[in-house]
């Protein structure tokens, strides 16, 4: 309902929205990010091979153009094995931020949360009020 209204009034969704909604239309990881502005998938791949992914264009120090990985915080080279229905959000990173990851992250970064990870970080958030909660009670009892 709501995706409808957003393209009925001309605006669009970014993969991350996309992704949330539930509106994932994607059979690979690969059409999910040729939906996003500013990413250039080259055809190809398959079979657990990458295609090329331009951002950026060439990196002049090394000649390389594929953007760094980042899946739940680990940098990876390859994202084959991910499904668009497993991931919750994808944030791609083009500008100068991506300075953080050093040389790496020259050609632009591509960071996938997936949506177990999502679930961890709510129930370790929760397990985590239970014992400050806990730990208040046992002292109030003293």
């Amino acid at each position: 309902m709501i995706f409808a209204a957003i393209l009925m009034l001309g605006g669009s969704l970014s993969a991350q929205e996309k992704v949330k909604t539930g509106k994932t239309v994607y059979n690979t990881v690969f059409d999910l990010l040729r939906s996003e502005p500013g990413v250039y998938v080259a055809p190809g791949g398959g079979n657990g091979v990458m295609p090329q992914i331009y951002i950026r264009g060439i990196g002049t120090n090394s000649g390389q153009t594929q953007p760094l990985f980042v899946v739940d915080g680990i940098i990876t080279d390859n994202v084959t094995y991910l499904q668009p229905e497993d991931i919750y959000s994808v944030e791609v990173i083009k500008d100068g931020t991506t300075s953080i990851y050093g040389m790496q992250g020259q050609n632009g970064v591509i960071i996938f949360r997936t949506k177990d990870a999502v679930e961890q970080e709510k129930r370790m958030a929760q397990e985590r009020k239970a014992e400050k909660k806990a730990a208040r009670a046992a002292k109030r009892n003293k």
